[in-house]
């Protein structure tokens, strides 16, 4: 009978204990990576390449899901609410760090509270772009020729709170022009109604430019960033044209809910870096116009969200932008 009761006991035990010891290792099953904006845009394509690479390294497969509105704060508010197991990521960039100013009544989350930093991927110049159909070829020519249509020409924006929004309304301040905010749902979808003129003006991220400026549709009157760029270099800085505060460039990185296990955001971040230490990747992400970044701790990425995040507060303040 003792026998029997100590095999009974053993058997509790062991149902007990089993559970814990039966947890699978991390990842177990797909992992989704939250783009907030349309597919095609900027984000969008590097948040693809890493999620076919990271897929690879990690073992499961990193399935982007595409939830753009309300100016990227569905998708973002979406993994900011997200069981923080390591399964659910966002794509993160500056509209993350800007939405928190220009909406600061009506904001769900905060980028900074809500979020587990986890890799940053590179960073990517703007430029400003009008139709190759309009008799411009320089900005000054541009800021001459709205100041000759006032009220009459309108600009393509993707959303308000970005930074494509942010620039074209600092560069009006700057040169004293008017121009009306066209809205489209991405950049992509904007793309063909600059081309045609439908719109005069686009502050365009490079990647989805470049092509557009080879093919002689577009013309690119000015890089947002303090030189040229390597892959433009007839193209002037703003810097050069005496517009210093328009020194604006997109970045990409990725991002988890708070409370999100340490080792999980560790071993993301490893993983990342590795890939951005690969000849391949850099030459990838070379040839979409991205810089890749060096690698960093996630401690450090968080700190360049905080320091990003209080650079556009000041910008959107002396802008007086306020979209609640």
């Amino acid at each position: 009978m003792d026998h029997v009761v100590r095999i009974v006991v053993a058997l509790a035990l062991a149902l007990c204990v089993a559970p814990v010891s039966a947890q699978p290792a991390w990842p177990a099953k797909p992992i989704r990576l939250v783009v907030p904006f349309p597919a095609g845009g900027q984000l969008d394509v590097v948040s693809r390449l890493f999620a076919e690479r990271l897929a690879v390294v990690l073992g499961q497969p990193v399935i982007v899901e595409v939830k753009p509105g309300a100016d990227g704060n569905i998708g973002t508010e979406l993994v900011a609410k997200a069981e923080p197991d390591g399964y659910t990521w966002v794509a993160v960039s500056p509209p993350t760090t800007i939405q928190p100013s220009v909406r600061p009544k009506t904001l769900r989350y905060d980028p900074i509270r809500d979020f587990e930093p986890v890799a940053f991927i590179g960073t990517s110049p703007f430029l400003f772009v009008v139709p190759a159909s309009i008799p411009v070829s320089s900005l000054k020519d541009f800021v001459a020729y709205a100041k000759g249509k006032p009220g009459a020409l309108s600009y393509a924006g993707s959303a308000r709170g970005t930074v494509v929004h942010l620039a074209t309304e600092l560069f009006k301040h700057d040169a004293g022009i008017s121009m009306e905010m066209i809205g489209y749902q991405g950049q992509p979808s904007a793309i063909a109604d600059l081309i045609t003129a439908r719109v005069q003006f686009m502050t365009l991220g490079l990647i989805l430019a470049e092509p557009q400026i080879k093919a002689g549709k577009l013309r690119a009157l000015a890089v947002l960033d303090r030189t040229r760029d390597k892959h433009l270099p007839d193209v002037p800085s703003v810097v050069e044209l005496g517009y210093p505060d328009l020194v604006m460039s997109t970045w990409f990185g990725i991002a988890m809910p708070h409370g999100t296990p340490a080792p999980i955001v560790q071993r993301v971040n490893a993983e990342v870096n590795k890939l951005l230490q690969s000849p391949d990747i850099v030459a990838k992400l070379d040839a979409m116009g991205v810089d890749a970044a060096k690698p960093q701790s996630p401690a450090e990425f968080g700190t360049f969200l905080k320091d990003d995040a209080a650079r556009w507060k000041t910008v959107v303040r002396e802008a007086n932008i306020e979209l609640d």
